[in-house]
């Protein structure tokens, strides 16, 4: 079975937990201590795939911020521009005048006043002042000295605790009537207040005067400041929630959710010293400035496919994937010539008819390719090419065919891959995407074998089943997959938890030559540092 229906853990065997259940004491308590290690040890791995998850996480968040920085940056100009916008337009001048000044009580009849010098007085006076300011009898007053109905303004006051200081601030729209109003205030409370604090005097520190200029004055800088600074929180957020919920394949667990496929490697991503106006540069294998780690990836892939091609006597190897720019052509051109580089006799078939790059890739001009042969406008000795550096025949145009479909379900098709199977050790067909055409799924019908490529955190899990799906039901079997362009920072999945660190999973355990997949180490970083196109 190729495929897992849910994607939820594997239960344990239902005869296999009765043969516990009736195990005597004595060996419960041993397996009790067996399976409180096993607790442990799972607690242990809960913890570390907390921490990868995070790690994972984190980089999904830079990618995403890497493509979508411009959207970042367009909140910021965004929002301080419409902050700004929304100041201007709700802005309201508004004008305060003040007055600061002592109090002091005494007999008005005699004209003598103290001041509040005791601090339990002047306590109380600071307590009481602000009450009478905000009382309907004082509000009733001064409308009435007024002579309005309404204040156009606001009356605070503020006192300074244990001290008979008060400052009386008016604020208003008019920088008359906050003059007025205060002046009013000002005037009345003394009167107002008799009832409550006696006879009382002010001394005045700060004599009221008119305002003549609003004191809530827009600033440019502070208001771009805050309006640039909620569009980043906002395009931050965005862009965590798009990492978040962002159901790519990062990992194996991650491609367990949608199949059982093995995973056969992990290829690094390879990354260029960035230069201006420069072209797009070649990935082989056989380069020695690439990393020692991409380089061994791919021929612990190598080796690993050779081997399971033999066990069931399979020449034909198809390469897919779900979409474009997923390295599955450039993936082709390294595995052809890393069997040539072993002395095998190695056919690589560009089945993209709709778009060849694989003669691009290899650097060669245009020649027949595998429509011209189908044809009969060339025959196989014209079409095929040996190249002399890499030691790979190769058979593939520059051109693209209109009607693939045609070419691609003619019989001569698969007479053709069967006469060059006598004569080539392998042959590995480049197909196009399988989520767009139907190409891949009539090339695989020719093949033995079928490697899928998965690039990391890049096409959604739902379409990548959807390809699986597809080609699972060809006559071919599916080999296993292969992550391409897995980011070394990732260091959870070199040397550690995926590579030769403790549990091996990804070594040379379980998944690696034993049966299943190999996840080489990726060894030290070169100078490269821009990305390489895919094929």
């Amino acid at each position: 079975m190729l495929f897992t229906e849910t994607g939820f853990p594997r239960v344990p065997d239902m005869d296999m937990i009765m043969e516990t259940m009736g195990k005597t004491s004595g060996e419960e308590t041993k397996e009790d201590k067996s399976m409180e290690d096993q607790r442990k040890e799972i607690e242990n791995r809960e913890d570390d795939e907390m921490e990868i998850d995070l790690v994972l996480l984190f980089g999904a968040f830079w990618k995403s911020f890497t493509r979508l920085w411009w959207l970042v940056l367009i909140l910021i100009l965004a929002g301080a521009g419409g902050f700004y916008a929304f100041q201007n337009l709700s802005y309201e001048p508004l004008y305060a005048s003040s007055a600061t000044f002592t109090v002091a009580t005494g007999d008005g009849e005699n004209g003598t006043y103290n001041f509040y010098y005791n601090s339990n007085t002047a306590d109380q006076m600071s307590r009481t002042f602000p009450y009478i300011l905000d009382s309907s009898f004082f509000r009733s007053a001064l409308l009435e000295r007024l002579g309005t109905d309404t204040l156009n303004g606001t009356i605070t006051s503020e006192t300074v605790e244990n001290s008979n200081m008060v400052t009386m601030r008016v604020e208003s729209p008019d920088p008359e009537d906050a003059r007025k109003i205060l002046d009013t205030a000002l005037e009345i409370y003394p009167e107002t207040a008799r009832f409550v604090l006696g006879d009382i005097q002010f001394n005045y520190l700060n004599e009221p005067e008119t305002p003549t200029e609003p004191f809530n004055h827009i600033g440019l800088r502070r208001t771009l400041a805050l309006g640039g600074g909620a569009g980043a929180l906002a395009g931050i957020l965005i862009l965590g929630l798009t990492a978040l919920f962002r159901r790519t394949a990062r990992n194996p667990e991650e491609m367990q959710k949608i199949t059982s496929l093995r995973c056969l490697a992990m290829i690094p991503q390879v990354r260029f010293k960035a230069r201006k106006k420069q072209k797009k540069k070649k990935i082989s294998v056989l380069d020695k400035r690439l990393s020692f780690g991409y380089r061994e990836s791919l021929r612990a892939l190598e080796i690993r496919l050779e081997n399971m091609m033999a066990k069931e006597g399979g020449k034909v190897l198809l390469i897919s994937s779900t979409a474009s720019g997923e390295g599955k052509s450039t993936l082709a051109v390294n595995l052809s010539e890393l069997l040539a580089s072993r002395g095998k006799r190695v056919l690589l078939i560009d089945g993209d008819l709709r778009k060849q790059d694989d003669a691009g890739i290899i650097g060669i001009r245009d020649s027949a390719g595998l429509a011209d042969i189908v044809k009969g406008e060339k025959t196989i000795r014209e079409g095929l090419r040996k190249l002399k550096k890499s030691g790979i025949w190769f058979l593939g145009s520059r051109r693209t065919v209109k009607q693939p479909a045609s070419v691609l379900s003619s019989p001569r098709t698969g007479e053709l891959i069967q006469a060059l199977k006598k004569e080539m050790d392998y042959i590995i067909i480049d197909t196009p995407p399988c989520e767009t055409f139907q190409d891949a799924g009539m090339l695989s019908d020719y093949a033995d074998g079928i490697l899928y490529v998965v690039k990391y955190d890049f096409i959604p899990q739902r379409r990548i089943w959807e390809g699986l799906s597809f080609l699972g039901g060809r006559s071919a079997r599916i080999l296993g997959y292969v992550f391409n362009s897995y980011p070394e920072s990732v260091s959870e999945y070199g040397y550690g938890r995926y590579g030769y660190g403790r549990y091996g999973r990804y070594g040379y355990g379980k998944y690696g030559y034993g049966g299943g997949s190999y996840r080489q180490p990726y060894g030290q970083k070169n100078a490269y540092e821009e990305e390489a196109g895919n094929g």
